[in-house]
């Protein structure tokens, strides 16, 4: 390789002409901006480069908006196969980076000493499979079921599912593994079914399970990791600690991994956690827990009101405003805030207030993204979920939020490819995907895909038929769409075509589609 050239991954970049080639010599085709991005970051590799920087020099100090930036990034990503964004790597409130796939930082002294159980477990999983993986370089898909737990009364069901969904996350870290999103993985909690049915069913060929028991200030944690190709267990340990160094056990090592086909280097930051955080960290999956049992008005005043006493309780820690920015951006979203723009302004407020107390947690990313979106800063949104997808690649819920972002401004094919890295990661949805995968069709025209995925909704939610509705309607089935119309105002009786154009018009840009949604909701029936 000559002097003036830079790998990424299996492509090159050559500085002097400014060409990017992929592994056969062909050039590659980049609009004229993308390119000068890219040879921005690689004029100074390794070194992150403002936003400023780049609207200075690319654009000659022009006003426009950021997402002219991150389409850039967005097209050179793709141009290069860099899925896991670890070549072209967003530095949160400052910039991009590019690491170079030559580029290899010396892994830190004492690492392995430092590591705590629950990341011991990942890094077995990258370091045997890349030993032991054939040369055909299989996909390493892995599912962490929930934990079986053997506590006694009056400890059972204390710690949830907060240790199986903090490995899952510290897995997560992990570009080289595909993590099987909570919502599929847990959905076998109390299924009898053998390992391999499960792993089938959700396109794995790693499981992680295990057993955790309470007793007093005690936890005893008993995990293994199972080689779904040949049944065999690849690791096992047994872990005991106080229940107060819950989150040391489990979240001690935050690492994001920069790979190649070559080699891989971890990035390891030690976090240490308290007792305080444990609890609030607790009171997030129960608020969590509520919301997804039943979208409702009541649901989401629980939830908030949980968030509340987080925040009384335990007001260093970002959890509680978490819950109050989710519950308040699904409060406005459904129309039910007797205040818009109040509760807009608090779950904004929230929300920001989550990612200054804990910048490294991508749920306060996705809580800032979700404001933001209903507050119809797309721009921003999007911004904020890379930065969440950054941190935790295999968020299928920030992926579908991603999505939703890029609905709402036209950008029909960008949503489709959120949803379907969505898909692949969680393989059995609840109802957001195929919602939102049926929106996004009828968006692009394409009803009868659109019905298609809203039959993938076991029991939509009321709001949900008005999408059935507009579905039938272009499809020419009026009688069905009235019927599908009906099935909503039986919920909400004084809804009116007003009161649904005021709900979309602040995020809903995309060229005609809210005239149209409003048009074909009138054609099923829903009054002026």
């Amino acid at each position: 390789m000559k002097s003036s050239e830079i790998r990424l991954g299996s492509f090159t970049l050559d500085l002097d002409s400014g060409h990017l080639k992929d592994g056969g010599g062909k050039d590659c085709d980049l609009r004229h901006q993308t390119r000068n991005v890219l040879l921005m970051l690689a004029e100074k590799p390794g070194e992150a480069v403002s936003k400023t920087v780049f609207f200075e020099k690319v654009w000659d100090g022009a006003h426009v908006s950021e997402d002219s930036l991150v389409q850039c990034i967005a097209e050179i990503r793709r141009a290069i196969d860099d899925e896991t964004k670890s070549i072209i790597q967003t530095i949160p409130r400052k910039g991009y980076r590019l690491v170079p796939t030559q580029s290899e930082p010396p892994i830190q002294r004492g690492f392995w000493r430092r590591i705590a159980p629950a990341m011991v477990v990942a890094c077995l999983i990258a370091a045997s499979y890349f030993l032991a993986a054939p040369s055909d370089k299989p996909s390493r898909v892995i599912a962490v079921l929930p934990f079986q737990d053997d506590s006694v009364e009056p400890d059972k069901g204390r710690l949830g599912d907060l240790l199986s969904g903090q490995i899952l996350a510290n897995l997560a870290r992990f570009p080289e593994l595909t993590v099987i999103a909570r919502n599929s993985s847990f959905r076998f909690r109390d299924e009898d079914r053998d390992i391999s049915e499960i792993a089938q069913e959700l396109g794995a060929n790693l499981i992680i399970e295990g057993s955790q028991q309470v007793e007093g200030s005690r936890l005893r944690v008993n995990v293994q990791l199972i080689n779904v190709r040949n049944g065999s267990r690849v690791w096992s340990d047994q872990i005991d600690a106080e229940i107060h160094d819950l989150l040391t056990v489990s979240s001690q090592i935050s690492s994001r991994v920069a790979h190649s086909v070559e080699a891989f280097v971890a990035e390891a930051q030690v976090k240490a956690g308290g007792s305080d955080e444990v609890d609030a960290l607790l009171m997030n999956l129960k608020a969590r827990r509520l919301l997804q049992s039943g979208l409702s008005k009541e649901n989401i005043a629980g939830a908030i009101a949980i968030g509340t006493e987080a925040i009384n309780l335990y007001p260093d820690q970002a959890w509680g405003h978490v819950i109050i920015a989710f519950a308040l951006r699904t409060k406005l979203r459904f129309g039910w805030a007797d205040n818009p723009e109040d509760d807009l302004e608090k779950a904004i407020s929230h929300a920001q207030k989550a990612v200054s107390l804990a910048p490294d947690n991508y749920v306060a990313h996705f809580a800032l993204g979700r404001v933001r979106m209903q507050q119809g800063n797309q721009t921003s949104a999007i911004l904020a979920f890379d930065t969440a997808l950054m941190l935790n690649p295999s968020s299928a819920d920030t992926l579908n939020a991603l999505a939703q972002s890029y609905f709402y401004i036209g950008q029909n094919e960008r949503a489709l490819e959120a949803l379907a890295e969505s898909a692949r990661i969680d393989p059995l949805p609840g109802f957001i995907h195929p919602w939102m995968s049926a929106w996004t069709l009828w968006q692009d025209q394409r009803c009868d895909d659109a019905l298609n995925n809203f039959s993938r909704i076991a029991a939509p939610p009321p709001p949900a038929h008005k999408l059935l509705a507009v579905i039938h309607v272009c499809r020419g089935e009026i009688e069905k769409a009235s019927d599908a119309l009906a099935n909503f105002l039986s919920s909400e009786p004084d809804w009116t075509a007003s009161r649904e154009r005021e709900l979309h018009t602040d995020q809903w840009i995309a060229d005609g589609a809210l005239e149209r949604w409003i048009d074909d909701l009138t054609a099923a029936g829903l009054p002026g």
